[in-house]
């Protein structure tokens, strides 16, 4: 980000051509992709429900309707309605428990090696969403329907680039 903030500084002193309008666009919508996949997805679980914020979309899932929560390779949450995966909490295929070929070179304590063991990013979210829901049951909180909004600031981060490039590019 502060590569393309130096770059489109510069641009707005120095270009003044077709080619500097091109440039634009194209950190703009670099800048765009990056918040969208990067810095946007997120999953925010508290006593009332969980908040999935995918790429462009937030789904807002209280607890009384969210009726499984599965680590696969992805973490997914199945609700009255349908399902979500979560962009932010996904784990590659490499990453999954492999057989032990040599020691650790900075061993775990046993007390946390038996907790961790074969377990992965996914696995420890699903658990956390999977304690928070049981905490909720029994109060007033996490009822309500789920909600799905569509997110205009990440729709338009990409959009808008995109368009201008187009545009530039046609004519």
């Amino acid at each position: 980000m502060i590569f393309a903030a130096l770059n489109l500084a510069d641009l707005a002193y120095r270009g003044r051509d077709r080619s500097s309008a091109v440039a634009v666009a194209v950190l703009l919508l670099g800048c765009g992709c990056a918040y969208v996949l990067g810095l946007r997805p997120k999953v925010v679980g508290d006593g009332d429900g969980v908040r999935v914020v995918n790429l462009l979309r937030t789904y807002t899932l209280p607890w009384s309707s969210v009726q499984e929560i599965s680590a696969g390779r992805v973490l997914t949450l199945t609700y009255d309605g349908g399902s979500v995966g979560a962009w932010a909490v996904q784990t590659s295929q490499r990453s999954r428990p492999k057989p032990k070929w040599k020691k650790s070179v900075a061993p775990v304590p046993d007390k946390f090696a038996e907790a961790i063991e074969n377990r992965t990013p996914v696995d420890f979210a699903a658990e956390q969403l999977t304690e928070l829901k049981a905490r909720s049951k029994g109060t007033s909180k996490g009822t309500g329907k789920p909600s799905v909004a569509w997110s205009p600031l990440a729709i338009a981060s990409v959009a808008v680039p995109l368009g201008a490039l187009l545009v530039l590019a046609v004519a």
